[in-house]
């Protein structure tokens, strides 16, 4: 286990052991700016044990490449880790201290969770279930998709003020992605509040350690409530069929391949909720954080349209909304000269990868004339995002409606009080206050 010395970033001390198990108790300083405590792990401490993850942490590019080359040796069967949803539940179960509605809902849930699925699964059924769900993203459906995209970011302008105030983020970053998967899931539009709940559910027990006894109740009252309500809608579409995402993905078929089961499609509802909605949030917030932060790009992306569409792989690279996921060794291994023993988790960092200046030139500033294609944000191999496309067109289409239907755009509160969610593996805005003009003519 590589150690590191004291060193500066900044002029301030950086240790990476003590300050990344800030980062993961959400010390404030540290979720807004993680970037200098990741670049001292990669020259210091490149695969570094962490006590309260129970995991090795890997930052550098290569050697994240090495595990995501390698599924047979890296499971991905527990990839959201032991601060997840899942692990609660465990604890729940066990803890009488719960009501018995919880502890019933819990108990749900770690049914459930034996039926893993893309990400948490490995191959021969991670293949089978990709094969199957891919029908849902082919690039023609995607485009097809995509003046619907436009009616909502459209539709969530119109209904703003004509000028003032608002939080970029809870009127238009979270609404639009959101409001996409709902449609994709046949929400109706009634039920929108509900399911932003079941959103936030799923997301706070994402690298969240600290939840109180009533955060816990009511995470699982919501899911619990999501699988009764979805369970019975896969069972409705089976007497009344949709065209919607339930209903394609229960027609899809392989030959010589079992259909996805039940539980299977209530699994990657959840994953659809909290990948297809939560990460496409955290980018279009990021994303406007940037052009409100730089007048001189927003003038840039205003001028030439085409643009967006490498701001949006920077942002992607610099602000990766996932942060980072687990990976399980199936055999005694070595990562970076580390010996990583069978049964032990390791945590790869995607958004330290994304900064390793051993692979990007100027790896901590935005470089639209040289965007890279290498960033890790959606994953590598077999496991890459099979939703990055969606995320793509919905972040080039909230951008391009903002900058051409509003101007005078600029933070509406100082700087540093901007507000990031208390995450270490899903990087976002909790706010984002905005000033704003509509203009007369969109163009």
């Amino acid at each position: 286990m590589t150690t590191a010395p004291e060193t500066t970033a900044g002029g301030c001390p950086v240790h990476p052991q003590e300050q990344f198990a800030k980062l993961t108790m959400r010390d404030r300083d540290l979720v807004r700016c993680p970037f200098p405590v990741y670049a001292e792990m990669r020259r210091e401490a490149p695969v570094m044990w962490n006590d309260r993850l129970g995991a090795y942490i890997i930052s550098r590019y290569e050697d994240i490449r090495e595990v995501l080359r390698d599924p047979k040796t890296y499971s991905s069967l527990q990839a959201s880790g032991p601060t997840s949803v899942t692990p609660l539940a465990r604890q729940v179960e066990a803890d009488e201290s719960y009501s018995e509605e919880t502890r019933a809902a819990a108990h749900r849930r770690l049914e459930l969770a034996e039926y893993p699925v893309l990400i948490n699964s490995d191959p021969p059924e991670h293949k089978r279930q990709r094969a199957l769900v891919a029908a849902a993203f082919t690039p023609r459906r995607i485009k097809e998709m995509e003046p619907h995209f436009q009616a909502i970011a459209d539709d969530l302008i119109d209904k703003m003020a004509d000028e003032g105030v608002t939080d970029i983020v809870e009127d238009f970053a979270l609404p639009l992605p959101m409001t996409v998967i709902a449609g994709l899931l046949g929400v109706p539009a009634d039920m929108m509040h509900t399911f932003k709940e079941w959103t936030g559910a799923f997301t706070k027990g994402v690298g969240a350690m600290d939840l109180t006894h009533e955060d816990i109740t009511e995470l699982f009252k919501s899911t619990n409530a999501f699988y009764t309500y979805f369970g019975a809608e896969i069972e409705r579409r089976r007497k009344e069929p949709q065209d919607d995402l339930i209903g394609t993905l229960l027609d899809a078929r392989l030959d010589g391949e079992t259909p996805l089961g039940d539980e299977e499609l209530l699994q990657m509802l959840v994953l659809f909720l909290v990948a297809g909605n939560e990460t496409t949030t955290n980018l279009i917030s990021s994303m406007v954080y940037y052009l409100l932060k730089d007048p001189e790009l927003l003038a840039s992306l205003r001028e030439d349209e085409d643009l967006i569409t490498p701001f949006v792989e920077e942002c992607l690279r610099l602000e990766s909304p996932t942060q980072g996921l687990y990976r399980t060794a199936t055999t005694d291994t070595s990562i970076g000269g580390v010996d990583i023993p069978e049964g032990t988790m390791v945590f790869l960092m995607y958004a330290s990868a994304n900064r390793d200046e051993e692979i990007f030139s100027d790896p901590d500033e935005l470089d639209l004339e040289n965007p890279s294609t290498q960033h890790l944000a959606f994953g590598r191999g077999e496991h890459v995002c099979l939703g990055a496309n969606i995320a793509r067109r919905e972040a080039f289409i909230a951008v391009k409606t903002l900058i051409n239907r509003l101007t005078d755009l600029e933070l509406a509160v100082p700087d540093p009080e901007v507000e990031y969610q208390p995450s270490f593996i899903l990087r976002g805005l909790a706010t984002l206050p905005m000033r704003y003009r509509k203009v007369d003519s969109p163009r």
